[in-house]
């Protein structure tokens, strides 16, 4: 139960990709919401606070890396894991912009587990590290 606590949103249009990463990541303690599109998905980060966001590259609407990019002004802790059917490595412009990691598809479950709790534990570590920096000045 690694993830005890934590809410994560997954956007991907295919309901049947939502719904087994939704069940994968319940079963590890997980909060789950999902987003069909990225205009729900970005509906839902202006509704809650969220651990990550896992969201398709290929979504309607508002594609992930728009998605990415938007959530990053919103909140820019937050780790994104963008998944993908055409890549297999993270761009560096992707980084750039402040994706965490591209998971390929289809994916393996415990790779996809993997990279998000490798994305939370570094966020919160580096939240952690701004936030004893700001005390300290």
């Amino acid at each position: 139960m690694n993830g005890y606590g934590k809410r994560v949103l997954i956007a991907d249009d295919e309901e049947c990709v939502r719904r087994l990463i939704g069940l994968l990541l319940a079963r590890e303690g997980f909060t789950v919401h999902e987003a069909g599109d990225g205009i729900e998905a970005l509906a839902e980060l202006k509704k809650w606070r969220f651990d990550g966001l896992m969201a398709d590259c290929s979504l309607p609407r508002l594609d992930g890396v728009q998605l990415l990019l938007l959530s990053r002004m919103m909140w820019p802790e937050i780790p994104v894991l963008l998944l993908s059917a055409d890549l297999n490595e993270l761009p560096e412009s992707l980084k750039r912009q402040g994706a965490s990691a591209l998971v390929p598809k289809p994916f393996d479950p415990h790779n996809l587990l993997q990279a998000l709790h490798e994305a939370i534990s570094l966020a919160y570590a580096e939240h952690s590290a701004d936030h004893m920096t700001s005390e300290a000045s």
